[in-house]
């Protein structure tokens, strides 16, 4: 199976955090929370598109 460098950079990011605050997972949490408040302004947010229903698609003659 082929690596996804951005799972693997998730990945050593999560390693990371680890490393620093342990395997507490509430700690880990109050961490993610610290860093979603200060970069939140960073985060992209698309509206969804909209599904194509295949069987409603008009035929060409």
């Amino acid at each position: 199976m082929r690596s996804d460098p951005i799972v693997d950079q998730v990945r050593r990011t999560r390693r990371q955090i680890e490393q620093q605050i342990g395997s507490d997972a509430e700690a880990f949490y109050r961490h993610l929370r610290k860093i979603q408040k200060a970069y939140g302004q960073r985060v992209v947010c698309r509206k969804p598109k909209r599904l194509v229903n295949p069987t409603r698609q008009k035929r060409v003659s």
